[in-house]
């Protein structure tokens, strides 16, 4: 029965394109102008005694196809499927992971490339520093390659484990990017949740990925929180004519922080 009413409210409301006005009253009650025989069969519906009133048929009905809508969105949340839009909404939750974290920025300059994000302490919760607190470094060298990720760690690790294996830069930017693109065909994988950057010492140039696999070559780029401002900034003040301390000044400039870790190639 409560199906049959779900499908009468839907097809009233939306079918008919019918205007729902809301007065906000309280934040619970929806008034809906509907066509009087919609309104009278409904009247019919509610003098059989299953429902009290309009407003609990109206209610149960919604509720009702608020649990279907609710349970189609988790099928394709749960799945590496599309969409009926067209989205992969797993690919989406792990590019919303991958840009969690320490920013991090890095920038092509005259003789070389370096990567750099500030210096990280870890606090107490009075905000006191903690002393003798070793961090993992965000930046790798790798004979001719520099690295760093945003996201999940583990996942980036896993990635810079395939780049040890491969020396060619155009062989190891097809094999990262079909590496992130396997963890999207199967059900028994999630995506990759990290984005990760890696600077070429011979191209002199960086590439970037993101977790669907796609990838872009560039003079500089940040990871991270706060990434959208940095790359701002290094787009008002870079020019490819840096040397090397012009390079170390303008990271601490883009990432407001004196104290910072870098490394070059």
């Amino acid at each position: 029965m409560i199906s049959e009413i779900t499908e009468i409210v839907i097809y009233t409301l939306i079918i008919h394109d019918l205007s729902v006005i809301m007065e906000v009253k309280s934040m619970s009650e929806i008034r809906v102008v509907i066509p009087d025989k919609v309104d009278r069969y409904i009247d019919s519906l509610v003098r059989t005694g299953m429902f009290s009133s309009k407003a609990e048929l109206f209610r149960a009905a919604l509720m009702e196809y608020l649990d279907k809508v609710s349970s189609v969105a988790k099928y394709y949340d749960s799945k590496i499927i599309f969409s009926p839009e067209g989205r992969i909404y797993q690919i989406e939750y792990a590019a919303e992971a991958s840009l969690r974290g320490l920013c991090v920025a890095g920038l092509v300059f005259k003789e070389g490339i370096i990567f750099a994000h500030p210096e990280y302490e870890y606090r107490d919760a009075d905000g006191k520093i903690i002393k003798d607190v070793e961090f993992n470094g965000k930046i790798t060298k790798i004979d001719g390659y520099i690295i760093t990720s945003s996201g999940l760690a583990t996942d980036a690790e896993y990635l810079i484990g395939k780049i040890k294996e491969k020396r060619d830069h155009e062989d190891l930017v097809g094999e990262i990017s079909k590496e992130y693109w396997k963890f999207t065909l199967s059900s028994n994988l999630r995506p990759l949740g990290t984005s990760l950057m890696i600077g070429i010492k011979n191209a002199r140039k960086i590439v970037v990925f993101d977790p669907s696999g796609r990838y872009f070559y560039t003079k500089f780029w940040a990871l991270g929180d706060g990434y959208k401002k940095i790359i701002t900034q290094l787009n008002r003040k870079y020019t490819g004519d840096l040397d090397k301390e012009e390079a170390i000044k303008l990271m601490r400039d883009v990432l407001c922080s004196e104290k910072i870790v870098y490394e070059i190639i």
